[in-house]
């Protein structure tokens, strides 16, 4: 008994005729196609124009200028300080000079005391009296004139004295400060109306004609 012999065939090949074949099927299916869009499109889609359309053309309005205030002519601005949005205008005070001893200042219509003025030391006569004559100095026949610094005390006391000019002899000189200082007396000096110290210059003489 013999075999069946299958006979397989094989893979055609690609001819110019086959593939212009194929290209014509391919062509004949986007004809086809194309056709049927162009063909359904009028029946899905219907567009009706407007009838009336207006266009509207929206133009920028140009900005407002306001006008300028300008001052009166009678007005002077002496100082101006923007405050708000406002001009404040300000005068300089007027200084007005008030004494200082003005009683109005005080709302005291009392008038005030005048000023007191400042005084200096004065001698009270009855106190400067010569010193005594040294023993040594009348026997010798001395003479002469000394002057002393003197500091006298808010009571009027002679609390210090300062030979500032010689007689030439010590024993006069001595004689002139201790008496000065023992017997001498003075009206104080006054500030502000109170006594106060203070100094002077003062000369005592040796005349043996005066001498008792």
């Amino acid at each position: 008994m013999k075999q069946p012999i299958h006979a397989i065939a094989g893979r055609r090949e690609m001819t110019p005729e086959r593939v212009v074949g194929i290209g014509f099927v391919v062509l004949l299916h986007i004809v086809a196609i194309w056709a049927i869009v162009t063909g359904l499109a009028p029946k899905l889609f219907h567009y009706t124009p407007p009838k009336d359309i207006t266009l509207i053309i929206d133009r920028p309005q140009p900005p407002k200028v306001l006008p300028q205030q300008r001052p009166q002519p009678h007005q002077r601005v002496e100082r101006s300080t923007l405050v708000d949005r406002h001009i404040v205008v300000t005068k300089p005070v007027e200084q007005i000079p008030v004494a200082p001893q003005d009683p109005q200042l005080f709302g005291d219509d009392r008038p005030l005391p005048p000023a007191i003025a400042d005084s200096a030391a004065l001698a009270i006569a009855g106190t400067h009296s010569l010193p005594e004559y040294p023993a040594l100095a009348r026997h010798m026949g001395w003479e002469g004139r000394v002057v002393l610094h003197l500091t006298i005390s808010p009571q009027g006391i002679v609390t210090g004295a300062d030979v500032v000019q010689s007689s030439g002899y010590g024993d006069l000189d001595q004689a002139a400060v201790v008496w000065v200082i023992q017997h001498w007396r003075y009206q104080p000096a006054t500030h502000d109306g109170s006594p106060v110290e203070s100094e002077t210059n003062a000369a005592v003489v040796f005349n043996l004609r005066n001498a008792g």
